[in-house]
């Protein structure tokens, strides 16, 4: 997902990515609850039957499964903001807060496309500046890249 605030006649704004979410953390927690349940009555039939080693590798499964939805929610909070001033490029990177900043002087910035490697794959989206290059958007869709570029040569200047 791509958020512009941009004044595109001084030609600077904010640009924030965000991946898109498929479920809500409520409809995750609800999925993980139907599979737990479903898990554990076919765990504890087998427990009645008498195969009890089947309860903890049921548990331990459950627990993995948690762990993988727990993760995948974390990594969907992922934010990019691109900040473009009048005289510099400044990006921050993160999950719950910027782990990772950078600033880029905006006379020698410079935005890539580059081709990517596989049909299937999505371009991806560089910015430049003396001999540092950092990936903008990694986490985004066709789609999304490409209004990422429309909204980029909005702030390119002429």
């Amino acid at each position: 997902m791509v958020v512009t605030d941009i004044n595109e006649a001084s030609r600077t704004g904010t640009i924030i990515l965000r991946p898109n979410h498929s479920w809500s953390w409520r409809a995750n927690v609800l999925c993980l609850s139907v599979l737990m349940g479903v898990s554990m009555v076919i765990a504890f039939g087998f427990l009645f039957a008498g195969a009890w080693v089947i309860l903890p590798f049921s548990i331990l499964e459950m627990t993995a499964v948690a762990l993988c939805i727990h993760y995948c929610v974390k990594q969907c909070k992922r934010q990019e903001v691109i900040t473009i001033s009048d005289y510099e490029v400044k990006i921050e990177q993160g999950i719950e807060g910027p782990s990772n900043v950078r600033t880029f002087i905006r006379v020698w910035a410079t935005w890539h496309v580059q081709k990517p490697r596989h049909p299937w794959d999505p371009a991806s989206l560089v910015i430049r500046s003396h001999g540092q290059e950092m990936e903008i958007g990694s986490f985004l869709n066709r789609r999304d890249k490409t209004d990422l570029v429309s909204q980029l040569k909005k702030v390119t200047p002429a």
